[in-house]
């Protein structure tokens, strides 16, 4: 635990109490009380839905790429990394979790997997922002305008890496780090063992669209516990520009950005701020918890 570390929860946690304190701090907390169990019960349905959706992608890339994980364990193992990245900036974490399963793959075409898999959900982010920055403009605040071109900032430097591997590979080798040098020809390798790269970026995508869906629908499923009806296609095209303020590493995974984009675009559909923020806490509480409760026993693991 460093002292960057502590300043990015420090930010991350100035910002909630900002945004509690704008938008009547006794109502978000009223408004989380009235919250009716059934609906967030079934939220968390959805979400253990939705990694098995992220976790039979990440299966599916490591099968193409010559390793066989069971399923449970993928599972698990992607829980483990996202709660790591629950306490990680720019949710670095994810890179965990070939360590949590090293006894059943090789670590490079570990890591390698790791990256189409966070590849494919970048991509998936940006077709689904810009769809919805054509389709949906009247939803668009200056919040999601903004967490559009700061995803396109990540964008553009991970589709480098992806399309143009020699070239960055050789600029790798120029900086003189031997232990990265290693590392960009090991992911180079590990790339070369996929038959059909592109066949395997469409399906990932496809099955990174049907998690997108599940996700949306969790925050309905929220939302309609404290009374409030927001539309699954909106939240659909517009909720991954939220989520990609997870990746600005100011905070620890996205802390405070994240609430306060949810909060803006429920605002958007009609949602009152308090009910909003509230929406937004009960959200982050509810993924975290799951993250503990299904992940924290692989997480330990690279310990």
């Amino acid at each position: 635990m460093s002292w960057k570390w502590l300043a990015k929860l420090l930010i991350g946690l100035l910002i909630i109490a900002a945004l509690l304190y704008k938008f009547n701090l006794d109502e978000v907390i009223l408004t989380i009380r009235s919250a009716r169990p059934m609906y967030l019960v079934l939220g968390v349905l959805v979400y253990s839905i939705t990694f098995l959706i992220l976790s039979l992608r990440w299966k599916m890339i490591l099968t193409w790429m010559g390793n066989d994980l069971p399923l449970t364990q993928a599972y698990q193992a992607f829980v483990g990394g996202v709660l790591l990245s629950d306490l990680t900036p720019a949710r670095i974490g994810d890179l965990s979790r070939p360590l949590m399963v090293r006894d059943r793959i090789n670590i490079n075409r570990g890591i390698t997997s790791v990256v189409i898999d966070r590849y494919a959900d970048i991509l998936t982010i940006f077709l689904l922002g810009f769809s919805g920055l054509l389709l949906l403009s009247r939803f668009f605040g200056a919040y999601l305008i903004f967490a559009f071109f700061a995803f396109l900032i990540i964008l553009l430097p991970a589709s480098l890496i992806w399309l143009k591997r020699p070239f960055m590979i050789r600029q790798i080798d120029r900086l003189g780090w031997a232990k990265l040098t290693k590392q960009a020809r090991a992911f180079d390798e590990a790339i070369e063992t996929i038959e059909d790269v592109p066949g395997l970026m469409m399906r990932s995508v496809l099955l990174t669209l049907i998690a997108w869906t599940t996700h949306a629908l969790r925050v309905v499923l929220i939302a309609k516990s404290v009374g409030y009806d927001v539309p699954l296609h909106v939240l659909f095209f517009l909720q991954p520009l939220v989520s990609a303020l997870s990746l600005i590493p100011i905070t620890i995974s996205g802390l405070g950005l994240v609430e306060g984009g949810l909060t803006a675009l429920l605002a958007g559909l009609g949602v009152p701020l308090a009910a909003g923020i509230s929406i937004a806490l009960l959200d982050r509480a509810i993924t975290v918890a799951f993250h503990i409760m299904v992940g924290g026993r692989y997480a330990t693991r690279i310990l």
